[in-house]
């Protein structure tokens, strides 16, 4: 079909033309409107995000949604203000991660009835971390535990890793795992949550961990259709914030806002 836009505008914004196309293939496979988080993975999630995701959702006219979703995690505040939106929007929404859902990204999919995941995707834990200038980055549990710092910092510390393991367990209480009994939710909370249990807060947890992690999660098999165009859809994100040097994008089929990249 022709564009409604004019044909010269239409060849000026053909990255976005040529995404929303394949979102609308992707709907049309689902029998679900689709929606688009990407971010760059130096991107953390900030309190413009669940704004732009709100007015995009201003289009979204069914109330079963999914949501695409590339994010390294970001600020815990805007993660809970982000899920909310979400929740607000709409009845019911899948989260499907076409390569990684990291830290706080993890905790938005939990809080999903489901989460589609294919070969190349990961979740990971949600332990919090704190940059110190003579360490780096540094799980907020052990920095909590070392008697040699500051006990206001230890105290921060402390209460960033109460705030995300709160957050997370409220979200699984009233989401995926809300028929789960208390002591198996408080098994899987511990996992993810602690900083000694992967070791590392970039470890993978793929589709096989997810699902001994007690998670709602459904597999994507590389030769589906679905899969593959969820891929090619990623691929197409990929490669037009690099090239426009955006940070995140978070589109629709109809509607689209783009960032900046920030100097972080």
């Amino acid at each position: 079909m022709p564009p409604t836009q004019s044909s010269k505008y239409w060849a000026k914004e053909k990255d976005r033309y040529l995404r929303q196309l394949l979102i609308t293939d992707i709907e049309e496979l689902t029998g679900r409107e689709a929606i688009v988080y990407f971010a760059q993975l130096n991107e953390g999630i900030n309190h413009t995000d669940p704004d732009d995701l709100s007015e995009i959702l201003e289009d979204i006219e069914g109330k079963s949604v999914d949501l695409i979703i590339q994010t390294p995690g970001g600020s815990v505040d805007a993660i809970e203000k982000f899920v909310s939106v979400l929740r607000h929007r709409v009845d019911d929404y899948r989260v499907i991660v076409p390569s990684w859902a990291k830290s706080g990204g993890t905790v938005i999919a939990m809080s999903a009835s489901t989460i589609l995941l294919g070969v190349n995707s990961e979740l990971g834990p949600i332990d919090p971390h704190m940059m110190l200038p003579e360490l780096g980055q540094m799980p907020c549990e052990f920095i909590a535990r070392d008697a040699s710092k500051d006990q206001v910092l230890r105290d921060y510390a402390d209460a960033n890793v109460k705030r995300m393991r709160g957050l997370a367990e409220k979200i699984l209480r009233r989401g995926m795992l809300k028929d789960l009994d208390d002591k198996d939710l408080q098994t899987t909370l511990n996992k993810l949550s602690s900083a000694t249990q992967y070791n590392s807060h970039g470890a993978v947890i793929d589709f096989s961990e997810a699902k001994e992690l007690g998670l709602n999660v459904e597999w994507m098999d590389p030769k589906c259709d679905l899969w593959r165009a969820v891929w090619l859809l990623y691929c197409l994100y990929d490669h037009d914030t690099k090239s426009n040097d955006l940070g995140r994008i978070v589109e629709g089929a109809i509607n689209s806002i783009a960032r900046p990249r920030t100097d972080d």
